[in-house]
Order: structure tokens, then sequence, then C-alpha cells
């Protein structure tokens, strides 16, 4: 009997997909279209039976008590993984191996994502689209392989624990789960039941560190109003697509998710930090939003938060429009608070309900 052990998981994300079905292919893996991902302990996936039973209620000396249950769904795959945030430099361009996951978590064609020469970066300007990027996941562990279709990522957390080095946590959906018999990997090919090639996974590039962290808080839309220092002790950014699955209820078989279509971008987190006292510290900006609570409905502020801090090797996520809620204060020996924020579209200084540029993502590099 063999053991399968979560350590030796492998992990491929691969656009080698059915047009329409988003079913992964067989055959034809390149190394443009396939690439390992280098993924934390924890990640799990999982798909579940929706089930409905019906039961008898009657009276009588000798009542019938007995009970049907029936599988009436097949609900979509959820699936969650985490990798850390390694900007990698490639020679000509800046790039990073999870560049893959942010294009399709912004974009329907993975377009997202661009590799540049200062830096590589997602924006969220492509995904104004009912449907994301088509993908499939392959989990090869050590004597079973399964495969995830027609994959969607719905949601990205980056946490800014200060004793952990910088992640993010991917997690999606999928049409179907199904299990095939596992391929041979060699180095950068697959053979037997998938055949092709694909990107290795790159041990090189650099690991960022959360206590380096800096963040830059400006009044107003856009950098140069009022600055505010905020060091950080925790805190976390969430994006999400907010994506819903359509479920057919046809009698007598089991339903499968019919499509999904996404939702409300939405981009928001929370910045942990010390109240410490002064005019353009944490107690100062509660100071000024408590002052302007009962007039100003939607408070402009710019927060870019360069993980990693300011030196070569970093990510920025920049927010030119957000909004801040009035600090929660709280009572510990040292006295903190949690400043929450929700990023917004923008355009000529004023918010834009319109625009799809909540944040922008860039990675900087100069170690290989």
């Amino acid at each position: 009997m063999s053991y399968n052990l979560i350590r030796n998981a492998r992990v491929f994300f691969t656009t080698n997909v059915g047009a329409t079905t988003g079913i992964v292919a067989a055959a034809g893996f390149t190394t443009s279209n396939t690439r390992e991902i280098q993924v934390l302990d924890g990640m799990s996936f999982s798909q579940n039976t929706t089930t409905e039973t019906v039961t008898l209620n009657e009276a009588g000396a000798t009542p019938s008590r007995g009970q049907r249950q029936f599988n009436t769904a097949l609900d979509p795959v959820d699936f969650s993984m985490t990798t850390y945030m390694r900007p990698q430099d490639g020679g000509a361009n800046i790039t990073a191996e999870e560049s893959v996951l942010w294009g399709a978590l912004f974009s329907s064609d993975g377009t997202a994502w661009t590799d540049g020469a200062t830096y590589g970066s997602c924006v969220a300007t492509a995904s104004n689209v009912h449907q994301l990027q088509k993908f499939g996941l392959i989990i090869v562990l050590d004597a079973t392989t399964f495969v995830i279709d027609d994959c969607v990522l719905n949601t990205a957390t980056i946490d800014f624990g200060l004793d952990a080095i910088a992640s993010i946590q991917w997690a999606g959906q999928g049409k179907a789960l199904r299990q095939i018999a596992t391929p041979t990997i060699g180095s950068g090919s697959l053979s037997g039941t998938l055949t092709g090639n694909f990107k290795t996974k790159v041990t090189t590039a650099p690991y960022i560190a959360n206590k380096l962290s800096v963040v830059t808080l400006d009044a107003g839309i856009g950098s140069g109003g009022t600055a505010y220092t905020i060091a950080l002790t925790g805190g976390s950014l969430t994006i999400s697509n907010n994506v819903t699955y359509l479920m057919p209820a046809n009698l007598g078989v089991v339903n499968q998710p019919a499509t999904y279509f996404t939702g409300t971008r939405a981009v928001s987190g929370t910045l942990n930090c010390y109240l410490r006292t002064g005019a353009n510290n944490s107690a100062g900006l509660m100071a000024d939003l408590l002052t302007g609570s009962s007039t100003d409905v939607n408070p402009a502020y710019y927060i870019k938060i360069s993980v990693g801090g300011t030196g070569s090797n970093r990510v920025d996520l920049e927010m030119p429009a957000v909004v801040l809620s009035i600090p929660a204060v709280n009572t510990e020996q040292v006295v903190s608070t949690a400043i929450t924020f929700t990023a917004q579209g923008s355009a000529t200084s004023a918010f834009d309900i319109a625009q799809a540029n909540e944040i922008d993502v860039k990675y900087y590099t100069t170690n290989s």
C-alpha cells in the first residue's frame, strides 16, 4: 500500500484547457502555457455533494419511519493554496513565478500581469469582464494525481504578519475534480497520461520579510497630501472577485455547475499599528477622521504598502483612492489601533465608480 504525503506534492498551473469547456488537455503542454507553482503547507481542495433527504411523518399504531436521501448536485470544487511573493530577475525583465496567478485574478486572458524592465506589474484595468481566465490545476501527490478543470481565481489575501515571509493566499473554484494516473515528471517534461513540457519552478528568487514593510498614507486622492506615519504591527489586504456559480435544479440527475459570473470587484484591508500621539501619527489620523466624521461621507486617502521596505527587493501595493473607516482602538498593554480601508476607482483626483484602477501591484528586484 502506498501513502501520499503532502510534503511531496507538486502543483502545476496550466492554460492548456478547452476554450469553451475549460477541461485540462492530455497533450500539448508547453513552457508558455504550463508552469510549476511552489506552494506552502496547508494547500487544500475538495468537492462536496448537495443532498436532499425525504422523510415520512405519519400517525397510527405502525407508522412508516423511513427516509430517502438523494444526491441533487455536485458543488464547485473549492481550492486554496499559498505562495510566497518572490520577485524574479529574468535578465531582461522582472517577473515572478506567481505572475500567472495575478494574471488570472484580474483578466480573461492573463494580460493583467506584465513583465517589465524596471518592475513586473499587475493592474485591475482588464478585470471588467463577466468571466476570468480559464485555467486548470494539476496536483501530483506520491501515487495519486488530481486535476481541477475550468478554474477561476476568486480571492487573493496578503497578510502583513511581522514574523512571516511575505506570501499570498489564493482561493478559487473549479467545475470538476477528477483523478488520473500519475504522469511521469522529468526535468521540465511530462509523459504518460499527460505529455508535453512545462516551465520549471524558480528556487533562486529572493524572499521578502514582512517586518521591513513601509506604509505611505496621505490625505486626498493620489500622493502628496498630509502624510501620516504608520508603522505596521500587522494587518492584511484582500482582493475579491465575488464569484457566483449558477447551478441547475433538474430532477432525476446529479446537477453540476453550469457556469459562473464575477460580482463586485472588492479591494479592502486593515492596517494594525500602535496608537502613537502626534499630528502626523496614528492618533492624529484618528483625530482628523473623527473631526470630519459628521460631514465627510467618503474621506479620501492614498495608501501604498511597500512589502519588504523601500529597497531593491520589494512588492508595492498602491491604492490611489481609498476610503478609511474610523480606526478601532484596542486597549492592550500598548494601546493599538486597526485602520480599515476600502480601495475605490478614481479619475482626475476624484472617486469614479466606473474605473477599474483600485490597486496596482509592482514587483521589484535586482537579484536573480
